[in-house]
């Protein structure tokens, strides 16, 4: 499913996917590469290059590459091509109200997950995640898709 307007806030899951060459690798770039041509708007929280950077930390040993990474990701922001965004208080009381919905069985969903789905929701995007725990939890919400039915890895 491609959704219409193109507006994106990207899980960092989604980075992770193209960084450490995983299964739908492909489609993360195509989302990246869309950005850089201007075809898609990529949103993302301000808390997104703090969750890779955690990720690279305690997964990659070599600091160089992960200078290149946080590096390219800079790069993109400073270029525009990543639009950052502080969450406001309104989306992240939104984001506590969706992270309570749950039940204790089945758990709840995680509050930073939940941040970024806001933050879609705030901006009429669309949250792209590659949790799907979290997306059975909060899909009901709308706004959200999991990356491997966003766009067809073959495009």
């Amino acid at each position: 499913m491609e959704y219409k307007n193109k507006r994106y806030v990207l899980d960092a899951n989604v980075f992770l996917e193209y960084i450490f060459g995983r299964k739908y690798q492909n489609i993360a770039k195509k989302l990246i590469s869309q950005a850089i041509t201007g075809e898609n708007e990529i949103i993302i929280p301000s808390l997104a290059l703090d969750e890779i950077s955690e990720v690279l930390c305690g997964n990659m040993n070599d600091l160089d590459k992960i200078t290149t990474h946080l590096r390219y990701l800079e790069k993109l922001v400073y270029e525009e091509i990543l639009k950052i965004v502080i969450p406001t208080a309104k989306i992240r009381i939104h984001a506590m109200k969706m992270a309570r919905q749950g039940h204790k069985k089945s758990g709840y969903p995680e509050f930073t997950d939940c941040l970024y789905h806001a933050v879609a929701l705030f901006n009429d995007a669309l949250f792209i995640t590659n949790d799907r725990k979290h997306f059975a939890k909060v899909k009901d919400f709308g706004h959200i898709q999991l990356l491997p039915d966003v766009i067809s890895d073959n495009d």
